[in-house]
């Protein structure tokens, strides 16, 4: 099933808000990595999430999301985001994926972490342009995370 982005926040939000320092950009990057993660786990037969990430000036993001948390700036979200699209519950089993993400990118901040996402030959820089905010294609993410990184999950 895939959720909508700002469900997939909200879990990290709900159970590391407490010591995981989520800032704006770290909820967006956490909650790419573990949509690119996901496409090459299930062989793109699933995406985790509902929507598409798009190439912004600062990295792939899902519109939504991000709308969902400008308003924090910099600061850290200790509180759920009120998500007005559904209130989907996230299964078992894809909890137990988005703690391994965690458990692997948690310990970073958003630079860091918007930094990995920023690598030659990432599907970001693969479609980015100075304001033109381009579909990132499930098939470029999912050779990034299949191929081009060690697998690790």
């Amino acid at each position: 099933m895939a959720y909508n982005p700002t469900t997939v926040a909200n879990y990290f939000i709900g159970k590391y808000s407490k010591t995981g320092n989520l800032t704006p950009m770290k909820i967006i990057k956490l909650t790419y990595i573990a949509y690119g993660w996901y496409l090459a786990l299930t062989d793109k037969k699933d995406r985790l999430i509902d929507e598409k990430p798009i190439a912004w000036d600062f990295g792939p993001v899902f519109p939504s999301l991000y709308y969902s948390i400008k308003q924090y700036k910099k600061n850290i979200i200790t509180e759920k985001i009120p998500n007005s699209v559904n209130n989907d519950k996230i299964s078992s089993e894809d909890e137990k994926f988005l703690d391994k993400i965690w458990e692997l990118y948690g310990r970073f901040d958003g630079i860091y972490l918007s930094a990995l996402t920023h690598t030659e030959d990432s599907p970001w820089t693969k479609v980015y342009r100075k304001d033109m905010n381009a579909v990132i294609s499930d098939d470029d993410i999912f050779d990034h995370y299949k191929t081009k990184l060690k697998p690790i999950l």
